[in-house]
């Protein structure tokens, strides 16, 4: 994984990296019990997110006896927060941690694995 990307970079849109670093923010100021990993991935963690045709992809990992719907319901309501201000739509794709490391080879998880940036 990469480190954070800064909105400087080129070719980054500042308003997505905006609404991941509140997103990130806001769940760490939320300290959920059993979210063991939250990790931005896609074309906002590239740096090479633009305009309305790109969203700010997260990928949460919780224990597997965390309350998982309850995490999930309250990390969309932050997402949903996050858009209505900054604009970019902010998806969240949660899995549990035996899902994440069953389907570890999966080329969605690949994927966000290799480009992601953890938080």
């Amino acid at each position: 994984m990469s480190e954070r990307p800064s909105p400087t970079d080129s070719g980054s849109d500042e308003a997505h990296e905006s609404a991941a670093e509140a997103f990130a923010h806001r769940v760490e100021i939320r300290q959920f019990d059993g979210l063991d990993k939250l990790v931005l991935f896609g074309s906002t963690s590239r740096g090479d997110a633009s305009g309305c045709s790109s969203d700010v992809d997260f990928l949460a990992v919780v224990s597997d006896d965390a309350d998982r719907d309850r995490i999930e319901e309250s990390l969309r309501d932050i997402a949903y927060d996050v858009m209505l201000e900054c604009g970019p739509v902010v998806e969240v794709y949660v899995l549990s941690r035996s899902e994440f490391e069953d389907r570890r080879d999966h080329p969605f998880l690949v994927r966000a694995n290799r480009e992601g940036t953890a938080y």
